[in-house]
């Protein structure tokens, strides 16, 4: 019951973060990359899906002219692609935070009220995401290192 809201919540946030990115694409002169930051963040979650929804890998359905590893890298760059976009956004939202919101400015430096509303919590909601990423990954490596078996034999040889 938990992965299908989850599944709800993941596509109703892909959807809106696509509709402010397009409604909103020349809202925002004063940093005109936070429309495209949302746009890269729905591109991310339609690039996952084959990731989510495919089955694994087993050795039989294994094709023999795609190694395994394979799917390993693509994993790796798109986490590497997931967290640079991320970065982007952070820099893109927060470099310009408390933007100019009226958009009569005499230097036409402004940025859309809600736009910049819904990147800023965007950015940090993804933040603290990966922040529980990192320390549940953290715990786990902890436990793994507590847990794995000691080798006697390379204390009784030192």
């Amino acid at each position: 019951m938990i992965a299908v809201g989850a599944v709800i919540t993941w596509t109703v946030l892909t959807v809106v973060r696509v509709i402010f990115g397009v409604v909103y694409f020349r809202d925002c002169p004063q940093q005109p990359n936070i429309p495209n930051y949302l746009l890269g963040l729905a591109l991310i979650s339609l690039l996952m899906i084959p990731f989510v929804t495919l089955p694994c890998e087993t050795y039989a359905a294994q094709p023999r002219e795609h190694p395994r590893g394979f799917k390993a890298c693509m994993v790796c760059l798109m986490g590497l692609f997931i967290f640079t976009w991320s970065l982007l956004g952070v820099v893109w939202v927060f470099s310009v935070y408390q933007p100019n919101y009226d958009p009569s400015a005499t230097d036409g430096l402004y940025c859309n009220k809600t736009l910049y509303t819904f990147a800023f919590w965007n950015v940090v909601l993804e933040t603290f995401g990966f922040g529980v990423f990192l320390a549940k990954f953290c715990k786990g490596m902890l436990c793994y290192v507590n847990m794995s078996p000691v080798n006697s034999d390379f204390y009784n040889n030192v």
